[in-house]
């Protein structure tokens, strides 16, 4: 065996017209969409959401790239709910690409390229036991339930 090589793991801004990819994503990972109650969503649902991504100067999309692959998505908002904050809504790694520490690059990129923000704020939909750990080990802590489906976590930058 030899060496372990790290592989590039980038970040490019999603665009209206990576729909099919964003999808072919979401339907490989169906088990978020089940842990949420959800059906991944159809590809018109996905370009519709992707087609409002312009329309909204605070919110901003990455598909995340392993050399050449698409294996991750992820979603935040910058300037909310206060104008210090930044909020991650998604940060989904496809599901036989989990567990080898993208999540936590992509994470660390994002925290590296959030200028101006004191706070990184977390949602995590639905009983997702996994998330709520990962979250904990990056340093956040947990905040508030908003109901049954909903937690909130937050990092101090």
């Amino acid at each position: 065996m030899g060496g372990m090589r790290t592989l590039n793991l980038s970040l490019r801004p999603v665009l209206p017209e990576d729909a099919p990819l964003l999808h072919q994503l979401f339907l490989r990972s169906p088990g978020y969409f089940a842990l949420i109650g959800m059906e991944p969503p159809a590809l018109e649902d996905v370009a519709r959401d992707l087609s409002t991504l312009e329309k909204d100067e605070r919110r901003r999309a990455f598909l995340l790239y392993l050399e050449e692959e698409a294996v991750g998505y992820l979603d935040y908002k910058l300037r909310y709910p206060e104008p210090e904050d930044a909020t991650l809504s998604l940060l989904l790694i496809r599901e036989d690409r989990q567990g080898q520490g993208l999540g936590r690059r992509a994470l660390e990129h994002l925290l590296n390229h959030l200028t101006g923000a004191e706070r990184l704020y977390a949602v995590v939909y639905g009983n997702n036991a996994r998330a709520k750990a990962f979250f904990q080990a990056q340093g956040f802590r947990h905040v508030k339930d908003g109901g049954p489906t909903l937690s909130w976590y937050v990092r101090e930058l």
